[in-house]
C-alpha cells in the first residue's frame, strides 16, 4: 500500500513544492500575472537553500521578460533582458523560482509539464502563476538514504517470506 502511495507521487504528472530549474538554451523566457504588490524572483539555488536572512535574487518585470543565462568562469550570470539587474548563480546554472512581496518569499504550490518533452511549464504560486515557462527541472541525484533505504525493505520482504516457509 505505502509502495502503491508513494508510486502515485513520483510518476503524476502535477508537481508540487520547490524544484531547482536550469535553462534549456541560452536564456529563460516566460509570462506570468501576479497579485498586486508581488513580483516573481529568481534565487541562485545554493542562497535559497542557505536559508540566509536577505538571499540574492532577481526581482523581473510585471508580465513577461527573458533572462539570459551565460557563463563567468565557474558561475553564471543571469540577467533580466527587461529590468536589466543581474544575479550571480554561483557554481552552477540552476535556480529557484518564488514570488515575493520584497519582505517574505513564496515557493511554489504546483508545477506541470504543458506538453510531453516540450520543456515548457507552467507553474502556479499561492499570488501568481507563471506561464510559458521555457526552462527545465533540474536533475537531482537520489541521495545514497533512498537506495539505503530499498535495499533494507527488500531485505525485510525477503526476511518475511523466508520465515513463511518455515
Amino acid at each position: 500500500m505505502i509502495l502503491v502511495l508513494l508510486a502515485s507521487q513520483i510518476f503524476s504528472p502535477l508537481h508540487a513544492a520547490l524544484v531547482n530549474w536550469q535553462p534549456t538554451d541560452a536564456d529563460v523566457n516566460y509570462t506570468y500575472t501576479t497579485a498586486p504588490g508581488y513580483s516573481l524572483a529568481l534565487f541562485d539555488v545554493d542562497d535559497f537553500n542557505g536559508l540566509q536572512e536577505a538571499p540574492l535574487m532577481l526581482n523581473t518585470a510585471t508580465t513577461a521578460d527573458s533572462i539570459l543565462i551565460t557563463a563567468a568562469v565557474s558561475d553564471f550570470n543571469a540577467t533580466s533582458l527587461v529590468t536589466n539587474n543581474s544575479i550571480t548563480l554561483f557554481n552552477d546554472d540552476q535556480f529557484v523560482l518564488a514570488v515575493t512581496d520584497g519582505v517574505d518569499w513564496f515557493e511554489p504550490l504546483s508545477w506541470f509539464e504543458l506538453a510531453p518533452n516540450s520543456n515548457i511549464y507552467n507553474i502556479n504560486f499561492a499570488f501568481a502563476s507563471v506561464t510559458s515557462f521555457d526552462a527545465a527541472p533540474a536533475v537531482v541525484p537520489a541521495p545514497a538514504a533512498i537506495w539505503l533505504f530499498g535495499s533494507g525493505l527488500l531485505g525485510l520482504f525477503g526476511l518475511l517470506r523466508f520465515k513463511a516457509r518455515v
